[in-house]
């Protein structure tokens, strides 16, 4: 007698962890507002020391981190959470308005896994969620 086949839909999958940090509500609420109707399970923060409090709570599959924070330099944040235990397999997403060759390359060099320009574009995010949860599982 063969096995019923389980559908991958029934599979029990873990919820993807996301942190969106930037000092401006309206962007950081509606990023996390569209990444809750994607079923992903968020926490904001709008300070550096928030972050890392939250984040260290969260453990995210992913950060959206935004360079230009009042308190913090988003540079100096990533830096810390590479050297955390959470943050070194996080996938860090620099958000920032610098879009210049020498942002890129410095946002490498600090440890984020990809730099993207506000606003960023709705094909950006699915690129990087569908790397995240491939990352995830």
């Amino acid at each position: 007698m063969l096995e019923p086949m389980i559908q991958p839909s029934s599979i029990a999958q873990k919820p993807i962890r996301a942190l969106v940090v930037d000092d401006r509500d309206d962007v950081a609420l509606s990023l996390a507002l569209l990444l809750r109707k994607l079923g992903y399970s968020v926490q904001v923060a709008h300070y550096a020391q928030e972050a890392l409090a939250k984040g260290a709570a969260l453990r995210p599959d992913v950060v959206f981190l935004d360079i230009g924070l009042p308190d913090s330099s988003g540079y100096d944040v990533c830096k810390e959470m590479r050297d955390s235990d959470w943050g070194i397999n996080s996938y860090i997403v620099a958000l920032t308005g610098r879009n210049e060759a020498a942002d890129m390359i410095r946002c490498a060099h600090t440890g984020f896994d990809r730099h993207v320009a506000k606003p960023m574009e709705y094909s950006t995010l699915q690129e990087i969620l569908g790397t995240v949860q491939v990352r995830a599982f």
